[in-house]
């Protein structure tokens, strides 16, 4: 199943835009668009100013790990470290 994205619309002033586009020209993206994903990818889950780095993508991702992780079979694909300590 291919899941669509949800399409936003963002406001900018003239000069943001204009200095937002030339950077991603400069810097080689594709789009304006590609360069505010990027952005948006980098915020999220490849840390922020006094975050360890991965805790946000660990925060997003700790419901389905916990989904993964709790189970009698992964439980007892651990075990013997339990018994080595």
């Amino acid at each position: 199943m291919i899941r669509m994205g949800t399409q936003i619309s963002l406001k900018l002033s003239e000069r943001t835009y204009t200095t937002a586009k030339a950077y991603a020209e400069l810097h080689g993206y594709d789009t304006l668009q590609d360069f505010i994903r990027e952005l948006i990818r980098e915020r999220l889950f490849e840390g922020e100013r006094g975050e360890p780095e991965g805790l946000l993508t660990y925060l997003t991702s700790e419901e389905a790990l916990a989904r993964a992780w709790q189970s009698p079979e992964e439980d007892e694909a651990w075990e013997h470290l339990q018994e080595e300590t």
